[in-house]
């Protein structure tokens, strides 16, 4: 679960991107970070629990330092030992904004789940500071976790129960549970079943997939917001009429009825509240090239 709100407080932003693949759009995305972390003076953890990850978090170190933030340093928990360390308990405390690279979200949250460390990442949100997901990073941040099930993925994935399983994650959200499976982006014909499917197993989710180079934010006031190069989809269980799910063998097709779906692109924003759709306002100003990569 999220972690309760102080007095005094609320509650800091929640970013989620898609891979980051073409190198400007890298630069566009991190800026947002960087802005949502404190500018210049930001001071930015990078977590990760895998040496795997250490050239991945090395550009974004490099980028971080470029941009001149107060300091970047990485955390990397290679065992749940690491993570009851109060060393890297008092390294989150101290971090305005944390940024999660990992690229196996089972591994991470069997790594991290339920350790100080994932304490204080919730509690330092609680208290105002951005935590960010980064491609598979996403995922890990949801109280409900989508994984593969072992069935295949894409045209021929038939709409069956056995489609996804649903694993812990760190609990910065439950509202929202984010596909992350492979970087496929929003290639409806991987991640519609799938989120279909995390809906129609718990309507109070909206699942979210993100395209390469797009994220989304989620600030305390229940507002989802676009932005970047792409598109994102929207599965919203909310107003759900009918579903036989739970009557269906799990190899078997089940029926849904009243699922709300939505592909938004930058700029555009969804009330989690309200379940409604916020246009950007029209502007003026040419929005040609690079323009709609700019910070939101």
């Amino acid at each position: 679960m999220p972690a309760p709100v102080p007095p005094g407080f609320t509650r800091g932003p929640i970013m989620f991107m898609g891979p980051l693949i073409e190198e400007q759009s890298f630069a566009r995305m991190l800026q947002s970070f960087w802005d949502e972390a404190g500018g210049y003076g930001a001071r930015i953890l990078i977590v990760s629990t895998a040496a795997a990850d250490a050239g991945h978090a090395e550009r974004f170190r490099r980028w971080l330092v470029a941009a001149e933030v107060e300091w970047v340093e990485l955390l990397r928990a290679d065992n749940r030992r690491a993570a009851h360390d109060p060393a890297l308990v008092s390294l989150v405390e101290s971090a305005t904004g944390i940024l999660i690279i990992d690229g196996n979200p089972l591994r991470f949250v069997g790594l991290l789940g339920g350790t100080p460390v994932a304490q204080s990442i919730r509690r330092v949100n609680a208290r105002g500071r951005v935590i960010c997901g980064v491609g598979q990073g996403g995922a890990v941040m949801s109280q409900h976790m989508v994984v593969s099930a072992g069935s295949p993925t894409g045209a021929e994935s038939p709409l069956t129960p056995a489609l996804i399983r649903f694993a812990p994650g760190l609990g910065i959200v439950n509202r929202m549970t984010v596909d992350c499976d492979g970087e496929a982006g929003t290639n409806i014909r991987t991640h519609l079943p799938r989120l279909l499917t995390a809906v129609a197993y718990n309507p109070f989710l909206i699942g979210v997939a993100l395209d390469p180079d797009t994220g989304v934010v989620l600030y305390a006031n229940s507002v989802l917001e676009v932005f970047g190069a792409g598109s994102a989809l929207i599965v919203d269980g909310a107003h759900i009429e009918e579903c036989n799910l739970y009557d269906t063998p799990l190899d078997q097709p089940f029926q849904i009825k009243g699922v709300e779906i939505h592909t938004l692109a930058h700029g555009d924003m969804y009330n989690l509240d309200a379940h409604e759709i916020k246009r950007p306002p029209e502007s003026e100003i040419p929005q040609a090239g690079y323009e709609k990569y700019t910070s939101f």
